[in-house]
């Protein structure tokens, strides 16, 4: 029955392998030219929208966005630029030596930033590296920043390796983990102590792996499954027409199917369960997909190539927006035009159709590339009499966790460089085998 059993799954496999190579294959048919276009652009934004400043306390530490608050710094982003350095290398849009000399400047800062347990700030100043006041202790963005500082670390070696390792050695895992659940937390102030909980599926899948491979406080695999087991019976959502199914996230934000994958190259593994984490993503997206053009009659900004409905600003303030299926989703008419973009690996006509469609609205361009969000408005002003005055909005910022999750899917789409650095890290190989992966 094993045997059988694993048979069936390595056809599978094989078979997902094919259609990944007939997309490839279609690229040529495609008009890539926005989607280039935006890739470089959003590398600029990584690149120029930080401290550059070598004598600064914040030296290489990035804007969470622009030109708004100039003063404050994702850590995430941080981690993303770090990624995006050596695709930028090799795409010769800048030299080794000016790589280089960013990421050990910028690991040099990581390294000196207040942590607990090795966990960092949300948010910092850009200039000081101070916490931003109020800000928690993230996990997830401790997470994503060790994710991009891995890419970094393999692609330059020796020295920034080292550094990297030193980062990764010093975050106490468990020390997030509620011991009377089994589970991480999903917050962490000094002021307020722990709150929330990872008890459903979501972005935060990389951090089972990058938890599990630690070398000095390594977590089971139990972690992972637990988290897993409760997605499975609560967040599962079948297709009795196509007899598909999946596991979906609770408010259906696209980047939650996003930013764990620009890392970890899902293709070709699975877990215990033989479930295949990047095939869930392309069933969810096109789920998703779908739903926005069901709910197009609801909002002029809705469409066949106007989609992606995902955390980002809204005429109302940042929210996380979200699409069907859902526990609780939220949505108002506002689409995020990276959303569709970093979905080119799942959809990948539907991702481009969508950025040669957002290129025709003025608006929504500027000197990085795409802004974050835009909203034509209700066509029936019952549906959201909230916003029904103030459109059609169109936000003036860009936000860095935004450009950067772009730019690491798009570069993965046309060279794989960032799954394939990330993936040859021994500490993550070390992770997948811990929580079954095969």
């Amino acid at each position: 029955m094993n045997k059988t059993k694993k048979i069936f799954t390595t056809l599978i496999l094989v078979l997902i392998s094919i259609v990944l190579v007939s997309c490839k294959n279609n690229q040529k048919e495609l008009n890539l030219d926005v989607i280039k276009e935006e890739h470089r652009l959003s590398f600029n934004y990584l690149w120029e929208a930080a401290n550059t400043n070598k004598e600064s306390n914040g030296y290489g530490l990035v804007r969470d966005r622009y030109p708004g608050n100039p003063s404050l710094s994702s850590v995430a982003a941080v981690g993303f630029a770090l990624a995006a350095i050596p695709a930028a290398v090799e795409n010769g849009w800048i030299s080794y030596e000016e790589g280089f000399e960013r990421v050990d400047g910028t690991l040099d800062t990581l390294l000196t930033l207040e942590r607990t347990e090795g966990f960092y700030y949300h948010f910092v100043n850009i200039a000081t590296g101070l916490r931003s006041p109020g800000s928690e202790v993230s996990i997830i963005d401790t997470g994503l920043m060790l994710a991009g500082a891995i890419v970094a670390g393999e692609y330059f070696e020796g020295e920034v390796l080292n550094k990297v390792n030193e980062i990764y050695d010093d975050i106490n895992w468990n020390f997030y983990i509620n011991p009377n659940t089994n589970m991480f937390y999903m917050g962490y102030s000094p002021e307020h102590g722990f709150s929330g909980a990872w008890d459903h599926v979501s972005e935060q899948l990389i951090l089972y792996v990058l938890a599990a491979g630690s070398k000095t406080y390594p977590t089971d695999r139990s972690l992972y499954y637990k988290m897993k087991d409760i997605s499975a019976r609560s967040y599962t959502y079948h297709n009795d027409e196509t007899e598909e199914s999946f596991i979906y996230t609770y408010n259906g934000s696209l980047f939650q199917y996003q930013f764990s994958h620009a890392f970890i190259d899902f293709r070709n593994i699975i877990d215990l369960d033989l479930t295949n984490w990047f095939e869930n993503s392309v069933l969810a997206t096109r789920a998703h997909y779908n739903y926005v053009i069901n709910e197009s009659h609801k909002y002029k900004t809705y469409s066949e190539n106007s989609w992606g409905l995902s955390a980002g600003d809204g005429p109302t303030g940042y929210l996380a927006f979200g699409g069907g299926p859902a526990k609780n989703n939220v949505h108002n008419g506002t689409i995020t035009p990276y959303a569709a973009l970093a979905s080119i690996n799942y959809l990948e006509e539907e991702a481009v159709n969508a950025a040669n469609h957002f290129r025709e609205i003025e608006e929504l361009w500027g000197e990085f590339g795409f802004k974050d969000s835009y909203n034509l408005g209700p066509r029936d002003d019952s549906y959201n009499p909230i916003i029904a005055n103030a459109t059609p909005w169109y936000v003036n910022d860009y936000i860095g966790i935004d450009k950067g999750i772009t730019f690491l899917m798009i570069e993965n789409y046309f060279s794989e460089i960032i799954w394939d650095n990330f993936m040859k890290n021994e500490n993550v190989i070390n992770g997948l085998e811990v929580l079954g992966f095969n």
